[in-house]
């Protein structure tokens, strides 16, 4: 009993806990049953971001599931209180889906059973089975509840480290498309129109197997003939998928990918989509294609279709291909920029998810005619495709796949907290650091470690995008011969890619300030205002070990949030001379009064940091 006096007390538990659990420890067993589970339930509450957030909802648990027995249960497997708590935190929407149906938690506390492996035939079986044994009007609200038992049962084993994030993705495609074919099958049965004949594809994420917790699902409508007789069909399968009743929708369906777009055919025949590919195709239409994928209706004619698609597919040449995929990502970053949205953009920004997408795809393009080998829907399958048949070198496949991992977890846990289409870091303190501890950072600087690794990622793919699809029409890079002599030995260090970035005043402004470093003065500040409250901030230092999350972690602390960045180090280093980096931050304040003085502070305190680690300090120095 001490134990948990001790433990609890500093939040409160001691008393939030007995006085209000009270009425479900009516025995002797649950009240010996909540003593043993509640230094589990402080201790796990320490670790998440808003324990305001749990306790409620072991309430309301403890009166949906009926169970006077369930503190006894939870004691004699103490690890389901932290799960539980992990749950609470991390997910109001799966907290609503177990709260909904509360006989779940035996599945989500037994492991064999929540982990167990299944094909997308099994998950297509028992959609079938949940929809067939519902009266006619129940089917598609069987169907809805059979879908988030499912994303509960996903989400948990995800949100437990049960499963990876290859795994996770694979089933969330398993679940949809299996729903797509029930779908379809409740939609033949209501308009009499058999589904031979009629193939669905899917594109995009699904197409790849490689879906998110709350994604559109692209979809293509395609009839061996008479395309028009199969409308209705195709009609009522959008309205099964997308019709919102009270257990909510299936999926968002996306059919802009069909020939003309939204505003042509929904439902075009195999011979006509042929001659639109042929004459008509675009670009990035090309690039969509990439990823098809036959999910549901008549899949022998679909499968047939999807093996014509490579000789539409591979037609562009290198550079076509090249500015084809680099005007679509720049009209997706312009549009992000007049919204505002340029920072924190982990699916769409400057280094996102997109940006290691769209690379994947501008290699297959160029290289997939020659070496089928390289075809291949998923991203991060055709990653690993593209380094081992040597498109793509060691250093850049590592960049990709690792900063693709960790941009798609931190998306997925951005759409787990309410089941939203969300893709943007939040800029609110309290809240990114309830972000942070949900994917596991712990003490009290963890939002700043998620924001300093956010950037190290973003950076790193951007400058892996800068070496395949930086846009031509930008200026030469910098003739050393015809720089004064620093500026030409400063750059002389530097990769190509680091001349393509910047100007000739710019360059010679670097080296200046790289001419300024000393021992006892290891780093150099110039700061300019932009346009519309924004600052370029230029650091140039000696090179340090976890230097990069010393500077942006220092950003965050004085209210900065970076908008863009873009960052460099001498390669080589000639005997005697020290390497050095330069630094290009665009950021935004978030607290008025920003000014010179504030960055003459910035850099005295980053000098101070520094030389922490130049004496080998380093716990101090972070």
């Amino acid at each position: 009993m001490s134990e948990a006096r001790v433990v609890s007390r500093p939040l409160g538990i001691e008393d939030l806990v007995r006085q209000r659990w009270a009425r479900w420890a009516r025995t002797a067993d649950a009240r010996a049953a909540l003593d043993v589970l509640l230094p589990h339930l402080a201790v796990t509450l320490n670790r998440v971001g808003a324990p305001q957030r749990v306790l409620p909802q072991f309430e309301r648990l403890f009166q949906t599931a009926a169970d006077d027995d369930l503190l006894v249960r939870l004691a004699a497997y103490p690890r389901a209180v932290e799960k539980l708590v992990a749950l609470f935190a991390s997910s109001p929407y799966l907290t609503e889906i177990l709260l909904r149906e509360p006989d779940t938690l035996g599945l989500l506390l037994d492991r064999r059973r929540l982990t167990r492996a299944r094909r997308a035939s099994v998950y297509l079986a028992e959609a079938r089975a949940c929809a067939r044994e519902a009266g006619p009007g129940e089917r598609l609200l069987a169907l809805r509840r059979f879908q988030r038992r499912e994303l509960l049962r996903i989400g948990a084993c995800d949100l437990w480290g049960f499963w990876d994030l290859e795994r996770v993705t694979l089933h969330l495609s398993y679940l949809a498309e299996a729903l797509v074919q029930a779908a379809l099958d409740i939609a033949a049965a209501m308009t009499g129109i058999s589904p031979e004949g009629f193939a669905v594809l899917a594109l995009g994420k699904l197409g790849g197997r490689e879906l998110n917790y709350s994604s559109d699902i692209d979809l293509l409508f395609l009839a061996r003939e008479r395309a028009d007789r199969y409308v209705p069909l195709a009609e009522r399968l959008i309205d099964v998928l997308t019709r919102v009743t009270e257990e909510g929708f299936l999926y968002r369906v996306d059919m802009r990918l069909r020939p003309w777009g939204s505003t042509g055919p929904l439902v075009t025949s195999v011979a006509g989509y042929m001659t639109y590919l042929e004459r008509h195709a675009r670009g990035w239409e090309k690039q969509a294609l990439l990823k098809a994928r036959p999910i549901a209706g008549d899949r022998r004619m679909a499968a047939a279709i999807v093996r014509t698609l490579p000789r539409f597919i591979f037609t562009l040449g290198p550079e076509q291909a090249r500015a084809e995929v680099r005007e679509i990502k720049a009209r997706i970053e312009e549009s992000l920029r007049r919204r505002g949205r340029a920072w924190g953009e982990v699916k769409l920004g400057e280094g996102s998810i997109r940006d290691v997408e769209f690379i994947v795809q501008y290699l297959q393009l160029v290289h997939g005619g020659r070496h089928p080998q390289v075809r291949e829907v998923n991203t991060r399958r055709a990653l690993e495709r593209l380094h081992r048949h040597g498109f793509l070198p060691e250093a850049d496949y590592r960049v990709l796949e690792e900063g693709y991992t960790f941009l798609r977890t931190v998306e997925h846990h951005l759409q787990l907290m309410h089941n939203r289409q969300t893709h943007t870091l939040p800029t609110a303190p309290e809240a990114l650091e309830d972000l942070a501890r949900r994917l596991g950072y712990e003490g009290e600087d963890a939002a700043r470690r998620l924001v300093t690794q956010y950037e190290q990622h973003r950076t790193a793919i951007r400058q892996v995008w800068q070496r395949y699809l930086a846009d031509e029409g930008r200026p030469a890079p910098a003739d050393a011969r015809h720089m004064p002599p620093g500026v030409a030995d400063h750059i002389a260090h530097m990769a190509p890619s680091y001349r393509r970035a910047f100007d000739t005043d710019a360059l010679a402004r670097h080296a200046a300030l790289a001419a300024r470093l000393t021992p006892d003065h290891p780093a150099q500040v110039h700061a300019r205002q932009l346009e519309g409250g924004l600052w370029e901030v230029t650091i140039v230092a000696y090179d340090y070990l976890g230097e990069l999350s010393l500077i942006t972690g220092l950003l965050f602390v004085y209210g900065m949030n970076i908008v863009s960045g873009q960052v460099f180090t001498y390669e080589e280093a000639e005997a005697g001379q020290r390497r050095k980096i330069v630094d290009v931050f665009v950021v935004r304040p978030v607290r008025d009064h920003t000014d010179v003085t504030t960055w003459h502070r910035y850099r005295d305190d980053l000098a101070a940091l520094l030389l922490h680690l130049e004496r080998g300090d380093w716990e101090t120095a972070h």
